[in-house]
């Protein structure tokens, strides 16, 4: 019986909504900076569209397919309803609440400061409070994903975690680790500068604290799409899994090594000592690793599905898959393209190259 229907298509229609929204931004943005458009004669309705546009792709969509295909991912896995239904809906209903209010905040002209938000820039408080909710809208959910997983291992002691439900609740640790610098950063520098209460801030605090989030908050959306390869492509193109345990290993570097690499993105900062940036560096690169073995691991998956299928040979076996199936022909886009961006993150987080 899956109870949480409603929840979950609710988190997905309002996900899609602002993702909707946040396309047509990005288009009139193109468009206003081409040769067919004169140049911006407004920047800041520009900026108003840059710093909506940003807040939605980076905080609203990721958190609320992230909250939804989780909860999806408790009930058909485990196979028992979800525990804590109610507040499920309290933490879907807050994150709504934030991104209103956010949203609302920027179209009127009162927080043009983009989704970085970096001081000295200062936007009006009700926008911070907005992304305060989304993030404390998000830490409901997971509690709610540790509590259903503890249950489930106290009613099948010695049964092993289902791999969708490891990797889920991987990302949901994940995101309550990375969530907290930027939300350390509202409460205690920006917020209280907003409503008066101080008047300076330590920006490069600031812009340290917002880097704990920057870049690991990547990997927080990447957990959802890597939980589909390991779990429903195999079985989309009628194969299984080449190897379970390089899956559970994946997540857990997943979970080790993103954490504590948002200074990369400071090597240019003189607030950062040169042996932080080193180490932040070294454990950027790191995180190829896990990435590179969930290419072997679905390469490797899709190989014997085709040789299922009747192929042959060192690469005859492509031509056998079922290209026909979409889901085959997204996960192959979606590989082709993590080779160009991950080769390029490579490149751009070198430590020698950013300090020269």
């Amino acid at each position: 019986m899956f109870n949480a229907r409603k929840l979950v298509a609710a988190h997905f229609w309002v996900a899609f909504i602002a993702f909707f929204a946040a396309i047509l931004l990005g288009e009139w943005q193109m468009y206003v900076r081409s040769p067919l458009s004169p140049w911006i004669n407004n920047p800041e309705h520009y900026y108003r569209s840059v710093t909506a546009h940003g807040t939605v792709m980076a905080y609203v969509l990721p958190t609320l397919v992230a909250m939804g295909f989780g909860y999806a991912i408790t009930e058909i896995t485990l196979k028992r309803p979800l525990i804590g239904l109610r507040w499920a809906w309290a933490g879907f209903w807050l994150v709504i609440a934030g991104t209103l209010m956010a949203a609302m905040t920027t179209a009127l002209g009162k927080a043009s400061v983009l989704y970085t938000f970096y001081p000295p820039m200062i936007a009006s408080s009700f926008y911070y409070l907005g992304i305060v909710l989304v993030v404390v809208g998000s830490w409901i959910w997971v509690a709610l994903m540790s509590l259903n997983l503890r249950a489930w291992k106290q009613a099948n002691p010695g049964a092993t975690v289902p791999l969708a439900m490891y990797g889920n609740v991987a990302g949901s640790y994940l995101w309550a680790w990375t969530s907290v610098g930027a939300a350390t950063e509202i409460l205690v520098l920006i917020l209280p500068a907003s409503l008066g209460f101080t008047d300076t801030i330590n920006a490069g605090l600031a812009r340290v604290l917002f880097s704990w989030t920057l870049h690991a908050i990547v990997y927080f959306w990447l957990m959802p799409a890597y939980i589909v390869f390991y779990t429903m492509f195999p079985k989309a193109i009628g194969g299984r899994l080449y190897s379970d345990t390089m899956g559970r290993v994946a997540f857990a570097l997943f979970l080790v090594f993103s954490m504590p690499i948002g200074i990369h993105h400071l090597f240019a900062d003189p607030q950062v000592g040169a042996g932080f940036k080193f180490v932040h560096a070294a454990m950027t690169a790191m995180v190829s690793i896990p990435t590179l073995l969930t290419v072997f691991t679905i390469v490797a998956t899709a190989e014997l599905a085709a040789k299922l299928r009747g192929g042959t040979g060192a690469f005859g076996w492509v031509k056998a898959l079922p290209w026909s199936n979409p889901m085959m022909l997204a996960v192959t886009f979606a590989f082709i393209m993590l080779g160009f961006g991950g080769a390029g993150g490579l490149i751009n987080m070198s430590y020698q190259l950013n300090e020269s």
